[in-house]
C-alpha cells in the first residue's frame, strides 16, 4: 500500500514575499520616525502623531496583507482536512465496531485462560505434593531409581499443566484490551439534583468523578471493551 494517499499540493515552489514599495514606505516611515526626538510643542505633537498614524496603517496594512496571503493556504488546509474526515468516516466506524466485538472476546478469552491457569496450578499442586511423599519413602528406602521416577512425574506434571493452561483459550495475540468507563445521563433533572457539580453536564467532571465511584444517580454507566 502506498505511504501517500492523499496528492500533495503543488505550492512549495511558490514564492511569497513582500513587495519593494512595501519595504520603501516601511524605509521611509521609520525614517519620518527617527527624526522626532521630543514632543514639547503643539507643532512636534502634531508631526509625532502624523508619523505615529503611518507606522499604524503600514501595521495594519501588512496584518492585512498578511491575512489575504495565508487565506487560499488555509482554504487549502481546510479542504485537506475535510478530504481526511470523509476518508475516514466509514472506516473509524468499522474499526470501532470490530474493536468492541474483538475486545469483548479477547476479554472473555483471557476470564477462561484465568480461570483454566488456576484449576492447572490447583491439580499440579496436589500432584507434586503427592510425589514428595513418594521422593521422601523413596529417599528412607535409598531407593534411587524411584527418586528419579518420581523427579520425572513432577516434571511431567509441570508439562502438562503449562500444555493445558495454552488449550484452554484463543485469545489472538498481540491484540490488548483496553476497558474504559462509559455512561449515559438517563435522567438530567435526577442527575442534577444529588450531583449539581456535574452540571451543566461537563464530561470531564463526570469522568472525574467515575473514577472515584460508579454509581451516581442519574447516569447509566458501563464498561466498554475496545482492542487496540
Amino acid at each position: 500500500m502506498s505511504d501517500r494517499l492523499i496528492t500533495l499540493p503543488d505550492i512549495y515552489e511558490t514564492e511569497i514575499e513582500i513587495i519593494a514599495e512595501a519595504f520603501e514606505l516601511k524605509a521611509n516611515a521609520i525614517r519620518e520616525s527617527e527624526q522626532i526626538t521630543s514632543v514639547e510643542d503643539s507643532f512636534e505633537a502634531s508631526h509625532a502623531a502624523d508619523a505615529m498614524a503611518t507606522l499604524k496603517q503600514l501595521e495594519k496594512g501588512i496584518t492585512d496583507s498578511h491575512k489575504d496571503a495565508k487565506a487560499p493556504v488555509l482554504r487549502i488546509g481546510r479542504h485537506i482536512d475535510g478530504l481526511k474526515k470523509d476518508y475516514l468516516c466509514e472506516i473509524e466506524s468499522e474499526r470501532t465496531r470490530l474493536s468492541r466485538m474483538l475486545g469483548a472476546y479477547q476479554s472473555a478469552e483471557r476470564e477462561k485462560q484465568r480461570k483454566a491457569e488456576e484449576e492447572a496450578r490447583r491439580k499440579e499442586h496436589e500432584a507434586i505434593e503427592a510425589e514428595k511423599q513418594n521422593q521422601l519413602d523413596a529417599l528412607i528406602a535409598n531407593d534411587q531409581e524411584a527418586l528419579k521416577a518420581s523427579d520425572e512425574a513432577i516434571d511431567r506434571v509441570k508439562r502438562e499443566s503449562a500444555a493445558q493452561i495454552a488449550s484452554q483459550h484463543s485469545a489472538v495475540k498481540g491484540v490488548r484490551v483496553r476497558t474504559s468507563i462509559k455512561f449515559e445521563i438517563e435522567d438530567a433533572a435526577l442527575l442534577l439534583k444529588h450531583r449539581p457539580d456535574l452540571f451543566s453536564p461537563d464530561e470531564s467532571k463526570i469522568r472525574a468523578a467515575l473514577k472515584i465511584t460508579q454509581s451516581i444517580s442519574g447516569l447509566k454507566v458501563w464498561e466498554e471493551k475496545t482492542a487496540y
